[in-house]
């Protein structure tokens, strides 16, 4: 059997590069493109998770070199945007105190919020994965969570933020609409729209009732021992 000449195999690998170089990428080939853009995801995992990201607010430039640091993505990613959302504090920050200490809930506490936070809304009849953390939240002043429970409580506060439906509802997955589910078919926020719209409407100023005048030429006491106006 002959063998290659050296000044070959030298040609071959020229050309191999230049065909990588020359060659553009697709996107079906660029790393996650489908957390940043709804259209490159090509199943409902890869659709949640691009809701996870939008409602996040996290720009991509902020995101994109610590993606490697959160794989699984769908296991750790939305624990992460989460704590950044609530807290205010930096992904990057998130993401080393995550690497430090190993279990979310040191994180949730280092990052400076309470685990009240998970459960907002979650009542103890719930069914499992949630009534078991509820009680544990509920018995001990410090509650040990697992990550598989911070995990599925943050899938549940996320996705009733975005969709407005009732918790209860989501909790039981009625009719197959588990928060997984729910989030991955929600509608993609408008662009330039608000990334936390039900806080905002929450904050939005009530106009104040305008006074009744007293009547022309009459004065109207104070009664004694009257409530303030809030």
């Amino acid at each position: 059997m002959s063998r290659l000449s050296p000044w070959l195999l030298v040609l071959v690998f020229l050309g191999l590069a230049i065909a990588a170089v020359v060659v553009p990428i697709s996107s079906d080939t660029v790393p996650y493109a489908f957390l940043f853009d709804r259209n490159e995801a090509k199943n409902d995992q890869q659709r949640f998770l691009n809701a996870v990201v939008a409602d996040s607010g996290v720009k991509k430039e902020d995101l994109q070199p610590l993606i490697p640091k959160l794989r699984p993505l769908e296991k750790h990613l939305p624990v992460a945007l989460f704590i950044t959302r609530e807290s205010g504090k930096p992904l990057a920050e998130i993401v080393e105190l995550r690497k430090a200490n190993r279990f979310w809930l040191d994180v949730v506490n280092k990052a400076g919020l309470k685990p009240k936070v998970l459960f907002e809304g979650v009542e103890g009849k719930f069914p499992e994965p949630y009534k078991a953390a509820w009680i544990e939240y509920r018995m001990k002043l410090h509650p040990e969570l697992s990550d598989d429970q911070i995990h599925d409580l943050v899938l549940l506060q996320t996705a009733h933020r975005v969709s407005g439906e009732p918790m209860e509802d989501l909790a039981k997955g009625t009719k197959g609409r588990t928060p997984e589910v729910v989030l991955a078919r929600a509608k993609p926020p408008e662009p330039g729209a608000s990334a936390e719209p039900a806080k905002a409407a929450q904050t939005s100023p009530t106009p104040a009732k305008e006074k009744a005048k007293p009547a022309k030429g009459k004065s109207t006491p104070a009664k004694k021992g009257g409530v303030r106006a809030r």
